[in-house]
């Protein structure tokens, strides 16, 4: 038991430590345009590879496409986002079309 708290305050702290130290210098320092344009795509690519094995397996296994309201309904939501880039909107289509689905299937 203490082991597993002394393992979360120090994951804590390093989280803590990076976030402030990105937020505090981030403004200070100008970034070179490599990395600027290399840091463009972080944020896709953590989205997509946290996004897509929850849409394409359940439990390690492919589910098809016939039995996958979550692929099916993130297709409407993701065309929402990308012409509205309106966050509740894309969330709304996506809560809808979620529900529809499963109701559905």
């Amino acid at each position: 038991m203490n082991q597993l708290l002394l393992e979360i305050v120090i994951v804590g702290v390093g989280t803590y430590l990076i976030r402030a130290g990105s937020l505090s210098l981030g403004s200070r320092i100008t970034w070179p345009l490599w990395a600027q344009k290399w840091l463009t795509f972080v944020t896709p690519a953590v989205l997509g590879a946290l996004i897509g094995p929850e849409l394409f397996t359940a439990n390690g296994h492919f589910i098809p496409l016939s039995h996958n309201p979550l692929l099916l309904a993130a297709v409407p939501t993701a065309i929402v986002a990308w012409f509205s880039r309106n966050l509740l909107l894309t969330v709304a289509v996506g809560v809808v079309a979620f529900a529809v689905l499963t109701r559905v299937m």
